[in-house]
């Protein structure tokens, strides 16, 4: 239902509301998305970040302490000794595992007690007591933990733009975001932005070609929803569409596409995972992909890519502050929406439908989670390979004298439903299969045949 429309100078009027969606934004143990979140693996640290002392982790409302004994196993174990409750960030690192400084308590990786030594001889205390432990696994440069359930622990998902093209070279990164998760992660489902925050509004962030307004429409996907964007860049037609994965992975292509050049690329610059440390804080961490169908002027820089640091303009609050004013960037419009955004102080409008359709989706899972049943598992094919949608792809359409924006959405939502309905081929044939099929609708004159248009300007309801 529409909100009242208030008067001019009205904000006497317009006081907002101070409650957030409790049931997406809060992450602690024992919370409805929180316990969502836990049956998926999370990302939680960078490899290079472990070295030879604990490091303290916060992850999910948890405070944990994450190490590398000196067999080389990794162990995360709850912060707090199970015997007096001091912090194992300051444990000594064994061979097996990690031993409390204050009284020599020693845990093995998954919690187990090894020793009480003040304990008598025949004391039978350490079968009764159980540090509390997670598993891990190491992924391209990563360190992912699995926090619920341990029986019902998932396989781990390798996405198949993380193996593929051959060649391609990872390289991870973390950031911190001082704000709620979920403001963060729907940036992906809203590429209208990518128009406005880094071009028309602010001046060229990243290219010009951003500037041109796109037809925008949002697929669902057996992960979640692929985020379409479709420019026209003169004679040529653009397609940026973003994997937006359950329930909070989303992958992109670069920033440094200028328009002008064909493109078939069905695989990403960046995979990142948005990861709650508590209610008002996150990590946006996860690689950058380096390969020569991504990027193939080679225009990523390697040097700029890691803890802190990321080779694309405003995602960080590293520059001065009267320059992010003049020029704000995704760090300072997910930031300022504030610690947790109020879902009740929006107007959501027709470009909102990725956000909205994003949203029903998380709760969909969450509230499957209370009713019984277990979060989807991304399917797979050959090797436990994880098949995705992302894709970057520029074909040269002239431009249509009539309805124009029909043509630009039709091209859009024909090429990325390839992409989807090709999902069970494996990376390489798929990529070629998918350019087979999108060459044979452009040599038919195929995209000038309107299409049903899925991006009509209906409100958007969450």
């Amino acid at each position: 239902m529409a909100k009242a429309k208030r008067p001019p100078f009205g904000g006497f009027y317009n006081q907002p509301s101070i409650e957030d969606d409790a049931e997406l934004t809060r992450v602690g143990p024992g919370t409805p998305c929180g316990n969502y979140l836990r049956r998926f693996w999370q990302p939680i640290a960078m490899v290079s970040e472990v070295k030879d002392m604990p490091i303290p982790v916060r992850a999910l409302g948890e405070d944990l302490v994450l190490f590398r004994d000196k067999s080389g196993r990794l162990g995360l174990v709850h912060k707090r000794c199970s015997h007096r409750g001091t912090s194992l960030e300051y444990g000594i690192i064994g061979e097996q595992g990690i031993r409390c400084a204050y009284h020599g308590w020693a845990f093995d990786i998954d919690g187990t007690v090894l020793e009480t030594p003040s304990e008598p001889q025949g004391s039978r205390l350490r079968e009764a007591v159980c540090q509390g432990a997670y598993r891990t696994h190491e992924f391209a440069g990563l360190v992912f933990a699995y926090m619920g359930p341990p029986e019902e622990t998932p396989d781990f998902p390798v996405y198949d733009t993380l193996v593929w093209p051959d060649g391609n070279h990872l390289v991870p990164y973390k950031l911190d975001m001082p704000c709620n998760w979920l403001q963060v992660h729907e940036n992906a489902a809203d590429p209208i932005h990518t128009a406005y925050l880094h071009s028309i509004v602010t001046g060229v962030q990243f290219t010009p070609a951003f500037a041109e307004l796109p037809t925008i429409e949002f697929l669902d996907t057996p992960l979640g929803l692929l985020s379409v964007a479709t420019r026209r860049v003169g004679e040529q037609l653009w397609i940026r569409a973003s994997d937006v994965i359950l329930p909070n992975v989303a992958q992109f292509g670069t920033g440094f596409v200028d328009g002008s050049k064909e493109k078939f690329a069905l695989c990403a610059a960046f995979t990142r995972w948005i990861v709650p440390l508590d209610d008002t804080n996150c990590i946006v961490i996860g690689v950058r992909h380096f390969n020569d169908v991504i990027d193939p002027l080679k225009q990523g820089r390697e040097d700029q890519i890691g803890l802190g640091k990321i080779d694309l303009m405003g995602q960080t609050d590293e520059r001065p502050y009267a320059e992010r004013q003049k020029s704000p960037g995704d760090w300072d419009a997910m930031v300022a929406q504030g610690p947790i955004t109020v879902h009740r102080n929006e107007n959501l409008s027709s470009t909102d439908k990725g956000v909205a359709q994003l949203r029903r989706q998380i709760r969909t899972g969450v509230r499957a989670l209370q009713a019984g049943g277990l979060p989807a598992q991304p399917r797979r094919y050959g090797k436990g390979i994880v098949p995705t949608y992302n894709n970057e792809t520029i074909l040269r359409v002239p431009r249509l004298r009539g309805d124009d924006v029909a043509l630009i959405r039709n091209f859009g939502h024909m090429v990325c439903n390839a992409a989807i309905e090709s999902a069970e081929l494996p990376p390489g044939p798929r990529q070629r299969h998918v350019e087979d099929v999108v060459r044979a609708m452009q040599d038919q004159g195929a995209f000038y045949v309107q299409a049903n248009d899925r991006s009509s300007l209906e409100p958007a309801n969450v």
